[in-house]
């Protein structure tokens, strides 16, 4: 919100500097990010009033005017249109340097001398019009410099506004502030119109059907106005304030929109079909050309401002082009009304669409201004554009739940801010931002807020303006007077830290992405139409193609790599450990499962003259799944897969704890890396955490140093080409017993003399007891009881 220096002193005395200003209102909660100071760029201007106006020289299209400048008056040839006596204009005079380094001297045209030059408003740097003389109010003294009469410099104060202050969104707001921070005094004055006999009611009528979203809409009509620009100081307001002007009746609603916060609108009366408003919601396939030229459709629901016929403004948001005041507009209809906050937003939200009106209405705007504001802008439309305001307003009101008091405890007071505070010295600061304060005994106060103060809501709103006005600095500094434990890690968050520390300590560096993606990107993974991750949640009103949540991760990791590879980092290692949502037939919420993915690329290790090169593959990805074992406390096996779309049908494999299935892992399909475009090779991998949780150990093992040593055997066995490493392993290990304390396999030969149809794999197998040395008798036992285990139940054969 930019703030005019110069227009908040007309509201309340300020002794402060600016920048003193800016910090008191800083440190009290109204964050002010910047002071721009604004000043003209000529030197040298000063008012001057033409004194008369002499017969062009001979041969030259110009007039003579003589013009007093204050201790003198000058000849100066002007060529401007519409030049008159009397009229107070901006004079250059010799030795001024306008704008672009512009220099003005005494010059003689046409055997007449001139002094100085008459400027319009482009060339002093001002404005954009240049077609006439800058035309000053007819009280500006002569001689006077223009900087000093125009006010010319001025400072910008950016105030960053919080969503909970919309009362700052404006000058009297500001004003306020700074009465409550400094307490000044104010100069806030209502103004009302002077009225004519037509009555209001002979013009036009008001019905509001959705008063459930407009409490209130109040309307003045104004009869006979004349459309043209705006007086310099009103336009140079609007622009110092980040507004285009438009013309005097609609550059007056935006003035008090700026000074008092109420959003106004005016209609061509004209244009209304029936003369009247009627504020409805909208009806299926209605829509409507708003003031920026663009056609919109507008949803069941919506606020709409309509006539007889047809909407004519978005409530609350933007009015429509068919009824927007032109040069030809002569009678207004005046809108000044109360919409709810969170359908206003809504609409912008679902149209796109933002503007000065619904930035206000979202954060809420007083309730009791809305007549007040009326008011205003309608004497100022009189005084800017003339015409007649109509005799009444009509003000059409639905029952508001009244405010009612709230109950402050000093003794609260004391509790949050760490020191006592006087019951009095409380209601004086609270008086201070127009609450009115009433004593009930000796420690409560019963305090009404004004209405302007939407978020005094509760006893805890009126300690922080305690605590803001009176300062900060001055809450006492204390120790606590509590012990501070930590409060641990709960077991539902555990599974997620110990993931993170593995995968971290393997390299793998996390991501956070956002929970919504693009439906497109399943199709990128090849999954099929009926697979249940293709039910999807839809956002309502989603901010751009990201319409659904997601149902899995790997997508979001898969644009990652394309980025870092677009980036020219073609080795990444991420994880990412996040909710995914899965609508559940009948349910009327969606399943959230904790879930991690993990996607590798390039090489396995940084570059340097010791490594070969090597790439992240299946295995790298296999050895974390392993590890869980340690870390997380859950033991999962893999199985060979065909069925993952995502995953090449020969490098793919389930993760299985027990007999459920709780992820998957593999390299990617080579289909879905050219979907995505990815150059480099990836292995990647998704884990049920939901699942994982359910069946972790609650403790970590502890095991100590083996006090004897191990006895290590290697045995070979021809099995089936299709039998897997781990049917054999888990063979080894059950007929091993507690004594068999690792199975390593490592190697597998196919060919001469091993048959056709059949593979050797080697396993070597550690014998370790915890209570003694083991014999070679015993270690031979065992061994030939695993032999005699392999054969039998696997049909292997000792090679």
């Amino acid at each position: 919100m930019k703030i005019s220096f110069n227009w908040l002193r007309e509201l309340v005395k300020i002794v402060l500097s600016p920048t003193e200003l800016a910090d008191r209102l800083t440190m009290a909660g109204v964050e002010v990010e910047g002071v721009e100071e604004i000043r003209p760029t000529f030197t040298q201007v000063v008012v001057g009033r033409i004194q008369a106006i002499d017969p062009p020289p001979r041969g030259e299209r110009v007039s003579l005017c003589r013009v007093d400048v204050g201790k003198t008056v000058v000849p100066i040839l002007c060529g401007a249109p519409k030049i008159a006596v009397g009229l107070r204009v901006a004079v250059a005079l010799p030795g001024a340097e306008l704008p672009g380094g512009r220099q003005i001297q005494e010059t003689l045209i046409g055997g007449a001398r001139s002094v100085g030059m008459l400027c319009s408003e482009k060339e002093l740097g001002l404005g954009e019009d240049g077609a006439g003389l800058l035309i000053l109010d007819e009280r500006a003294t002569p001689g006077v410099d223009l900087t000093q009469a125009l006010q010319l410099h001025d400072l910008i104060l950016e105030v960053a506004v919080t969503a909970n202050r919309g009362d700052c969104l404006s000058h009297w707001g500001m004003a306020r502030e700074v009465a409550a921070v400094t307490g000044a005094a104010l100069r806030l004055k209502a103004v009302r119109p002077r009225e004519g006999t037509t009555s209001i009611q002979d013009l036009t009528a008001v019905t509001v059907k959705a008063a459930d979203l407009c409490p209130r809409y109040a309307a003045r009509v104004i009869q006979g106005v004349s459309i043209g620009s705006s007086p310099f100081w009103l336009r140079r307001r609007l622009v110092l304030s980040g507004l285009r002007p438009i013309n005097n009746v609609v550059d007056a609603t935006n003035y008090v929109l700026l000074e008092m916060g109420q959003p106004l609108h005016a209609f061509d009366h004209a244009r209304l079909e029936g003369g009247r408003i009627v504020v409805r919601r909208a009806v299926k396939g209605e829509r409507i050309v708003t003031l920026d030229g663009v056609e919109r459709p507008l949803e069941p629901g919506m606020l709409v401002i309509a006539d007889a016929v047809r909407p004519v403004a978005i409530a609350g948001v933007m009015g429509g082009l068919a009824t927007e005041v032109t040069g030809t507009t002569k009678n207004l209809l005046l809108e000044s009304a109360l919409f709810q906050p969170v359908s206003v937003r809504r609409t912008a939200k679902a149209l796109t669409l933002s503007s000065e009106s619904s930035y206000r209405f979202e954060r809420g705007v007083d309730p009791e201004g809305v007549d007040r504001a009326l008011d205003r802008v309608a004497a100022l439309i009189v005084g800017l554009a003339g015409g007649q305001v109509a005799r009444g307003l009509i003000d059409v009101q639905a029952a508001r739940r009244r405010r009612t008091s709230l109950r402050l405890r000093v003794e609260r007071v004391r509790q949050v801010l760490g020191g006592a505070v006087a019951l009095p010295e409380v209601g004086r600061v609270l008086k201070r931002i127009q609450c009115r304060v009433k004593p009930q005994g000796s420690k409560v106060l019963a305090v009404a807020p004004p209405s302007h103060r939407l978020d005094l809501t509760r006893e805890i709103d009126l300690v922080e303006e305690v605590a803001r006005l009176r300062g900060f600095d001055q809450i006492p500094t204390s120790r606590p007077a509590s012990e501070v434990r930590p409060a641990g890690v709960s077991s539902f968050w555990e599974i997620e830290r110990q993931m993170r520390r593995l995968l971290t300590a393997w390299g793998f560096q996390e991501t956070v992405n956002f929970s919504f993606t693009r439906e497109e990107l399943l199709d990128k993974l090849r999954l099929p139409a009926d697979d249940p991750r293709r039910h999807l949640l839809r956002i309502r009103n989603p901010l751009g193609g990201e319409a659904v949540l997601r149902s899995i991760l790997l997508p979001s990791l898969l644009e990652n790599l394309v980025l870092n590879e677009s980036r020219g980092s073609r080795d990444a290692k991420l994880f990412e450990i996040a909710r995914v949502f899965r609508p559940q037939p009948g349910a009327a919420a969606p399943v959230e499962v904790r879930t991690v993915a993990v996607v590798a690329a390039g090489d396995r290790l940084p570059a340097w003259w010791g490594t070969k090169g090597e790439k992240v593959d299946f295995y790298d990805l296999k050895g974390v799944v392993e590890t869980l074992d340690k870390i997380v406390g859950v033991s999962l096996t893999l199985r060979a897969s065909a069925d993952i779309p995502y995953l090449h049908p020969g490098q793919q494999a389930e993760i299985a704890l027990e007999k459920d299935v709780v992820g998957s892992v593999g390299v990617l399909h080579p289909e879905v890396m050219r979907n995505f475009d990815l150059k480099t090779a990836a292995v990647a991998m998704e884990i049920d955490l939901d699942r994982l949780d359910r069946h972790r150990k609650p403790q970590a093992r502890y095991c100590p140093l083996p006090r004897y040593p191990a006895v290590f055997r290697d045995m070979a066995v021809v099995v089936p080409e299709r039998m897997r490493a781990a049917e054999v392993e888990s063979a080894i290990r059950r007929a091993g017993g507690a004594l068999v304390e690792a199975v390593r396999p490592f190697d597998i030969y196919r060919g001469e003399p091993v048959p056709e149809g059949k593979k050797s794999l080697g396993f070597s197998i550690q014998y370790r007891a915890t209570d003694r040395t083991l014999t070679d008798e015993e270690v031979a036992a065992i061994h030939g009881k695993i032999l005699e285990a392999v054969e039998r139940d696997l049909g292997g054969i000792l090679r």
